[in-house]
């Protein structure tokens, strides 16, 4: 299974990127480059930002402008999937 096909399968499940890097065994800076490339190519888009402490009465301090704590979160594109199920073994 190529590197691409297992990011996308895994991304597809959910989860934190901390979490896929372990179960990918693959170095945080380069599995956010590879989902940013794959972003970018069209083959994953981005579904929303949120804060994970959203319900929170803190959340306007902690998801200011000016905090960076956004999360991104990414789902499958046509494309994504016409590649997986192309590439499926």
């Amino acid at each position: 299974m190529t590197a691409i096909k297992k990011v996308l399968s895994e991304v597809v499940k959910g989860g934190t990127i901390d979490a896929l890097a372990r179960q990918l065994d693959m170095n945080m800076s380069t599995l956010l480059a590879m989902i940013d490339f794959l972003a970018d190519a069209g083959y994953l888009e981005m579904t929303g930002l949120q804060c994970s402490c959203q319900a929170s009465n803190l959340c306007e301090k902690c998801c200011g402008s000016k905090s960076g704590s956004q999360t991104k979160m990414y789902a499958l594109t046509m494309k994504g999937e016409q590649f997986l199920s192309c590439n499926a073994s």
